[in-house]
């Protein structure tokens, strides 16, 4: 037995072919027909879309709507009859086709009645001769049928069985409404990469017989075929990044501030919070929900403010236990100033999920590029409930950015139809792009370590300086309550002598002084002592100094004492501070003023 699901496509073609087969046989007439976009073509379509509006103009309003977009965005066929006026010419039964080099992802009900495919604004001839044959989503083609055809509600027609007049010089027009493209080719997977390179989209008219769709003489010289229906097609955002300064005002009165987050291995904090920007790649690629009915229009799918355009930031390797919260969003144009849109931030649960996700609950300005700040207020690792495990990682938290919702353009099912679900034939969909392509670090652990800094060194005939690192990570307090991780590691030197010359050292095997573990390593309770001069030599930079030491212990809670002596008695000739020096990255550079001490 045949299946039903085999007999209506059997049936589709069966009518394609015979009305194609009676439409041949009455030879080519005096009629010419076009096609156009009455509303002007869609503006900029986003690359990434599987549910491009066509024909839908450019956006009007401040913040305004735009014309058709999810329901009414129009391609017009226009006929007329250049024979004399008044005169009769029956071309037979006619198949028109209209190709948009796209695939097609809804259908004459979907995203709902008033919404989907439909024939509409029938004038002249047409009037009772016009009806949708077939919509070839995959293949990106309408099929209209011209004859006696009745229409039904959902603008489907039935076969016709004999031809329609087109009555001399009177012309004819009608328009498709609600047509919704994929400009990203006829993906099935959602996250697959788009195959279609982005370029302008155009509607094709071709007849199966009967009517002429080009070599348009001077009487028709009006008419066009191809027509732009989307002029553009653009990434509908700019690459994310985490700006280290040019924050709107409106956050930095918040106490934000720019770069990554930072926090040390052992759960301190260096600065609690980070904020992306996240700018639409074009002036009218952020919507909310409202932004995608057309004139006559009601209601989206689905009805809801998850239907607006969604800005998802991926976040890539939270540590377990990493507190990240107190996040918000807000919107200004690309100067900072504040824009329409009231952007809404959904955070369920940033560590499960490890996604933010932001919505549009008012009209977002579509006259002008606007930028979406996504701030996290607060980063820090809750040591006192113990939930985050340390040493934290030294792989940085990072975050990649994409339009949502997400999904394919069709269904992956024999004939790939298009999707219908509400959770799978979303109204606006997005195939998923993460962007920039080599993620951006929002929160930074960098290596463990404390600069001290020793103002003034001496070597010289007679005078030496004797340097101290004490590795104070075992303390009587145990992390639980506030002390220290314990931790190890080697130990820097970076001399600068007077003259401007400077050099540096690393501790390793055999290095020169007492308290260093094979490796040279200063282990956790543990104090290295070494002359200056004896790094000196170990650097093999001269044998006298005078300047100061920058020292970067590669372990926390590291402490310092350094004394000029006589080398020929060790008596104490100048007691110099070794400073501690506030933690220092290339996310939170030397602060200016410092604050130095032990």
């Amino acid at each position: 037995m045949i299946s039903k699901r085999l007999l209506m496509p059997l049936l589709v073609v069966g009518i394609i072919l015979m009305i194609s087969t009676m439409g041949m046989a009455q030879g080519v007439t005096n009629v010419y027909c076009g096609v156009s976009a009455p509303l002007g073509a869609t503006s900029t379509a986003t690359a990434t879309g599987h549910t491009e509006p066509v024909g839908a103009g450019a956006p009007i309003g401040t913040p305004g709507v735009s014309p058709p977009a999810d329901g009414s965005g129009a391609i017009r066929v226009t006929c007329t009859n250049i024979g004399a006026t008044g005169t009769a010419t029956d071309p037979g039964v006619v198949v028109l086709s209209i190709n948009l080099g796209v695939p097609i992802t809804n259908t004459t009900a979907h995203p709902s009645a008033a919404a989907g495919i439909r024939i509409a604004n029938i004038t002249g001839d047409f009037a009772g001769n016009i009806g949708l044959a077939s919509v070839l989503n995959s293949a990106g083609t309408l099929v209209i049928g011209l004859g006696n055809t009745p229409v039904s509600s959902t603008g489907s027609a039935t076969a016709p069985t004999a031809g329609m007049v087109f009555t001399g010089g009177v012309t004819s027009t009608f328009d498709i409404l609600g047509v919704l493209v994929s400009v990203c080719g006829p993906t099935t997977s959602a996250t697959t990469p788009c195959t279609r390179t982005p370029a302008p989209v155009l509607a094709s008219l071709t007849s199966s017989g009967g009517v002429n769709t080009g070599n348009f003489p001077p009487a028709v010289s009006a008419l066009t075929n191809p027509a732009t229906v989307i002029a553009a097609v653009a990434p509908g955002l700019v690459d994310a990044t985490v700006p280290a300064s040019g924050l709107p005002a409106a956050l930095t009165a918040a106490g934000l501030t720019g770069g990554p987050a930072v926090l040390n291995s052992a759960g301190g904090t260096i600065k609690g919070n980070f904020t992306l920007r996240i700018q639409e790649g074009y002036a009218d690629a952020f919507r909310a929900a409202t932004q995608f009915n057309g004139p006559g229009v009601t209601g989206v799918f689905p009805n809801s403010n998850t239907s607006s355009v969604q800005v998802n930031i991926n976040l890539q390797n939270i540590p377990a236990g990493l507190n990240i919260s107190n996040c918000s969003a807000i919107l200004t144009d690309t100067t900072g100033a504040a824009s329409t849109g009231t952007p809404f931030l959904t955070v369920a649960n940033v560590i499960t999920a490890q996604l933010l996700t932001v919505t549009f609950l008012a009209p977002v300005n579509l006259q002008a590029v606007d930028v979406l700040w996504v701030s996290c207020g607060t980063v820090a690792a809750p040591i006192a409930v113990g939930t985050a495990t340390t040493p934290l990682p030294t792989t940085s938290v990072s975050a990649q950015v994409t339009l949502g919702p997400i999904g394919a353009a069709l269904n992956s099912s024999t004939g790939n139809p298009p999707l219908v679900g509400l959770t799978t034939g979303q109204v606006p969909r997005y195939q998923q792009a993460l962007q920039p392509a080599t993620a951006i670090t929002v929160v930074l652990f960098p290596p463990s370590n404390t600069t001290l800094l020793i103002p003034f060194g001496a070597v010289s005939p007679g005078y030496n300086t004797g340097i101290a690192i004490a590795n104070t990570t075992a303390d009587p307090f145990t992390p639980a309550g506030g002390g220290a991780v314990a931790s190890s590691g080697t130990v820097i030197f970076t001399m600068y002598k007077n003259d401007g010359t400077s050099k540096t050292y690393t501790t390793t095997m055999g290095a020169p002084g007492s308290g260093l573990t094979g490796a040279g390593v200063v282990a956790s309770g543990s104090t290295y002592a070494v002359n200056l001069s004896e790094i000196l030599s170990a650097a093999g930079f001269g044998t006298t100094f005078t300047g100061y030491v920058f020292v970067t212990a590669n372990f926390t809670n590291a402490h310092g004492a350094a004394t000029i002596y006589v080398t020929s008695n060790g008596a104490a000739a100048l007691s110099t501070p070794v400073l501690v020096l506030p933690a220092i990255s290339t996310a939170a550079t030397r602060f200016s003023p410092e604050s130095l001490g032990q």
